[in-house]
């Protein structure tokens, strides 16, 4: 397809009160070094600016800033990856521009009457290297950074988890790693300021069975266990995220009813019973399989009915325990084939019928799963800002090996528990059109071909994320790029 100009907004703020994202974009005149892989027989201005790196580090041994990737420049990165114990293949990839355009801390002018502390660099959103690789990992041990891969960029996930800790510790909750944050973020680790480019070790996850709750222990999790307690009938107080006597009093009178040692302790074994019992009362009171199932619907009765469309062909899609909207054709078509009034709902007898004629196959539907999670914008539009800079791949669907624009939108989507189509076309086919797009809905264009060819999600203030032909980026809608191509906006959920 055709490249859009996706480097037109320095600063993108989502507006929305759904988006609540911060991505930060290189604007047009600046250097973009790290948008793409640099090799050797490259020509490019990018080339430029990493032989101006190696000049001022004294890798380059050519003063000639030429902007051809050559073997003099091919030599010159391998003897810098050497000495920072980077894979040694003369190509300046991800890894390499962040340890090339890492600036050490510069240390203060030595003291003989007063000893001067180095500080930690502020770290917001749009950073990115070591520091921010380090931040997160200390986050994600004290179970603040909730994202499952530690990136080293600093987007929206990341700022949620510093301002969660910010909260809990009662200092102004900006979202910004500041001095202050990280010095009381490390005060219990052996971690100092990032003083060398040198990568710091990641620090192994606690085991399971170190993890406890207990008196004055406060956050998120306090909250779920206040939760499954007052759900099984032991806790009757406000889910105030604070584990206080009234909480130590609930967890010892669950420990004296189920036979556990009665010390008011919520250690991994008591959670975990907790956990259980809980979610055994919630299916317990779930509404019976009679009851009707319409959009939006979440759960086991949904997976059920997915389960036996399939079976009678209705339903091609994944059983993902949402019904959304390929799940609300489905039912259409069983309905309008078996002469029922087309709602679209599955109300009692529809699924009696489906159920009849699932016994008529004599073919037994998968079994139900647990409760899905309902879908999160929010998650949506975070999740996509962390893979901002990830490279276009064709056919490329994971992280590890790239995105083409399809496979971005299906990779996205699928941690909503939501199953696109894999191609443009068909993902287009499938969604319910909207006038105008709010956050979380695709935006479809037609570049290189007729009909839908590219798509991206709309996160608000006229732009949309997606990935091109420069990889996973954020582009301005408004462009006579985009705007000359624009077909129109979808739902998928």
């Amino acid at each position: 397809m055709k490249k859009g100009n996706t480097n037109a907004v320095k600063t993108l703020v989502i507006s929305s009160a759904c988006a609540g994202a911060i991505l930060l974009l290189p604007s047009k005149g600046e250097a973009a070094l790290g948008d793409q892989v640099l090799r050797n027989g490259m020509k490019h201005p990018d080339v430029k600016e990493l032989q101006r790196a190696l000049l001022h580090q004294g890798y380059l041994k050519s003063s000639n800033v030429t902007g051809y990737y050559g073997p003099v420049t091919t030599n010159a990165v391998k003897e810098f990856q050497k000495k920072h114990h980077i894979v040694i293949d003369g190509i300046t990839g991800k890894m390499t521009v962040r340890a090339i355009t890492q600036k050490p801390v510069v240390k203060p002018p030595a003291s003989t009457s007063k000893t001067v502390k180095a500080t930690y660099k502020t770290l917001k959103q749009g950073s990115q290297g070591n520091e921010v690789e380090r931040l997160q990992r200390k986050l994600k041990e004290l179970k603040y950074f909730k994202y499952p891969k530690i990136t080293g960029y600093f987007g929206r996930v990341t700022a949620d988890a510093v301002k969660a800790y910010q909260k809990e510790k009662k200092i102004s909750a900006s979202g910004i790693a500041d001095d202050k944050t990280q010095r009381l973020l490390f005060k219990t680790s052996s971690a100092s300021p990032v003083k060398s480019q040198k990568p710091v070790p990641a620090k192994p996850k606690p085991a399971e069975s170190s993890f406890i709750l207990r008196l004055n222990s406060v956050g998120s999790e306090v909250h779920e266990l206040q939760s499954d307690l007052k759900a099984l009938g032991f806790y009757n107080y406000s889910l105030d995220r604070i584990f206080g006597k009234k909480t130590e009093t609930s967890v010892k009178s669950f420990q004296k009813a189920y036979k556990l040692p009665v010390t008011g302790v919520a250690d991994s074994k008591t959670l975990t019973i907790i956990s259980a019992e809980a979610k055994k009362k919630e299916d317990e009171t779930a509404p019976p399989s009679s009851a009707d199932l319409r959009l939006h619907s979440v759960g086991p009765k949904v997976y059920q009915l997915q389960s036996d469309l399939k079976v009678l062909g209705f339903y091609t899609y994944k059983v993902d325990n949402i019904f959304g909207k390929m799940t609300e054709t489905s039912v259409k078509s069983f309905q309008k084939a078996y002469n029922l009034s087309v709602t679209g709902v599955a109300d009692r007898k529809t699924i009696e019928k489906i159920k009849a004629e699932v016994k008529k196959k004599g073919i037994e539907p998968a079994k139900p799963q647990t409760t899905a999670k309902p879908f999160s914008v929010i998650n949506l539009v975070g999740d996509a800002a962390e893979l901002v800079g990830t490279p276009y791949t064709w056919g490329g669907e994971t992280v590890e090996e790239g995105f083409d624009c399809s496979g971005f939108l299906v990779y996205l989507f699928k941690k909503q528990n939501v199953q696109l189509p894999r191609t443009v076309a068909s993902i287009w086919d499938a969604g319910k059109t909207v006038s105008q797009p709010k956050v979380g809905d695709i935006v479809f264009f037609e570049t290189y071909k007729k009909g839908p060819s590219h798509a991206g999600i709309y996160i608000g203030n006229n732009n949309f994320v997606h990935s091109g032909s420069r990889g996973v980026a954020v582009s301005d809608i408004r462009l006579s790029y985009w705007t000359d191509r624009y077909l129109g906006a979808k739902q998928l959920y």
